[in-house]
């Protein structure tokens, strides 16, 4: 059952892996490992938020399989399938029946969560299976208490530190736990913890320098933290693009369901298997929002995934207690229906996905020779357009170009939830502004494209017509427009 479960995990990991473009934070992942080594870590240090660990191993990667959509993403779903495994193992650690395991492991394999980041080229793949592998290690060293169980617990929680900062979140919650529950063990958790302080002052400096970095932190915290909270719990439940904006309700209501049965029906065996596990995964999300009273504000869902494996193995644990005979079982499978269904949507339905850059890319490469395209609002967002449309090049501040085209990109309209945080096509709600009036005298409305996710308006002048960055974008707009010009 185990070898089935992971396979369904494989299977929705892989199902359209490569036909979604890359977002503007797989774009960043690409352009770290297009030079050298160096070149990653010096990209790092500018332009991210997270450890240089994760760009490291993908810089090794890109030099065997290349940077093709397939070939980034597959990273992260070999991470997030074997995170199946590591479930199932964790929650048998954990004191948990077979029967508890394989219902951890299913859920694990169907969280929308889980799928999506394991279908997207950033670390996060990565950081959900080492949190899980923590855990595993953590349940050993809590029921067994021996030296070597310390000492992996002490290294996989390292690893996880060195690939995302918020990691130190779940491992200070497990070794709080772990010194509550063997404290005559001190000794050996806090040389346990050793590995996890070293890494700490090897990037503290790393993330100091990236702190300094306004841009880095600023468009986080430019969201409201209830809207970024709400988010993160919702993603939790059914991911950050569900198809109905009440599935959510559906599965909070499970999971209330799962407590419920935990408290007034779980052995005391159940119920502290249960409350460890909420307990540690919950002080993982709760500590960084405690951060923002101190002014660190960068809470962020998929910065918490590695908190999310011990959340989904408490709601296995609870629903799956001796005594819920049938009331478990059927919330077990309105649990996962919600996140096949969910899953399956997304990888359906162009409104639930990233943006579909490449199909931009194509629509403009229709045009005329000399022809620009103008995103005159957050433009850089779609600096992927650069890796799909090579023959063009991004238009100066104080450039001159002399063209008798000018594409206007903008968004559709959808009834669907929009997740403005996850790089979703439907968030580019700011697209689309008219043509400056100045130019609308010149340029006529000739044609307008109907792509899956935009509507691209061309216009076209009689005659070619010298042109500058600022003329073509309106005075209101801000300045990080993307103009793009064919070569």
């Amino acid at each position: 059952m185990l070898v089935a479960i992971v396979i369904l995990a494989v299977v929705l990991r892989l199902w359209g892996l490569g036909r979604q473009s890359f977002w503007y934070d797989e774009w960043l992942t690409t352009e770290a490992t297009s030079g050298g080594l160096a070149d990653a870590l010096r990209h790092a240090a500018n332009r991210e938020g997270i450890p240089p660990t994760y760009f490291a191993l993908l810089w090794g990667w890109v030099r065997v399989f290349g940077d093709g959509e397939v070939a980034l993403r597959s990273v992260s779903a070999l991470f997030g399938a074997a995170t199946v495994p590591v479930a199932y193992s964790a929650a048998r650690e954990l004191g948990g029946r077979r029967t508890v395991a394989r219902s951890a492991a299913l859920l694990v394999a169907v969280n929308p969560m889980l799928v999506w980041y394991s279908q997207e080229a950033r670390p996060y793949g990565l950081l959900a299976l080492l949190g899980a592998l923590s855990l595993f290690a953590f349940a050993r060293a809590w029921r067994r208490g021996r030296r070597s169980d310390y000492l992996l617990w002490g290294l996989v929680s390292a690893a996880a530190v060195a690939v995302h900062y918020f990691a130190i979140f779940l491992v200070v919650a497990e070794a709080a736990a772990l010194f509550l529950l063997r404290r005559e063990q001190a000794r050996r958790l806090v040389l346990a913890g050793v590995p996890v302080v070293l890494v700490g002052v090897v990037l503290t400096p790393f993330a100091l320098k990236q702190y300094s970095h306004e841009p880095n932190r600023r468009w986080i915290s430019e969201f409201s933290l209830t809207d970024r909270a709400s988010e993160a719990g919702h993603s939790g439940l059914v991911g950050p693009s569900p198809p109905d904006g009440r599935l959510w309700l559906v599965a909070a209501i499970v999971v209330a369901i799962a407590a419920l049965l935990v408290i007034s029906r779980g052995s005391r065996q159940e119920r502290s298997a249960a409350g460890l596990t909420a307990g540690i995964g919950g002080a993982a999300v709760l500590i960084p929002l405690v951060a923002v009273v101190v002014g660190l504000d960068v809470f962020l869902s998929r910065y918490l995934i590695a908190a999310l494996v011990p959340l989904v193995i408490a709601v296995a644990i609870a629903l799956c207690v001796r005594r819920a005979s049938w009331i478990g079982g059927i919330g077990l499978a309105v649990l996962c229906a919600v996140s096949v269904g969910t899953v399956v949507a997304v990888a359906r339905d162009p409104e639930l996905q990233k943006p579909d850059w490449g199909s931009v890319a194509e629509a403009f490469e229709t045009g005329h020779r000399n022809r620009i395209l103008v995103l005159n609002a957050h433009g850089n967002l779609a600096s992927p357009l650069f890796r799909y449309a090579p023959d063009s090049r991004p238009l100066g501040d104080t450039d001159t170009v002399t063209a008798d085209e000018i594409d206007l990109l903008a968004a559709k309209p959808t009834t669907k939830p929009c997740n403005f945080l996850v790089g979703q096509a439907c968030a580019f709600i700011f697209l689309g502004g008219p043509l400056p009036p100045h130019l609308a005298s010149t340029f006529t409305l000739k044609d307008t494209r109907d792509l899956n996710q935009f509507t691209l308006r061309r216009y076209r002048a009689d005659r070619p017509v010298p042109l500058t960055k600022p003329e073509l974008v309106s005075p209101q707009n801000p300045t990080d427009a993307l103009t793009l010009v064919s070569r």
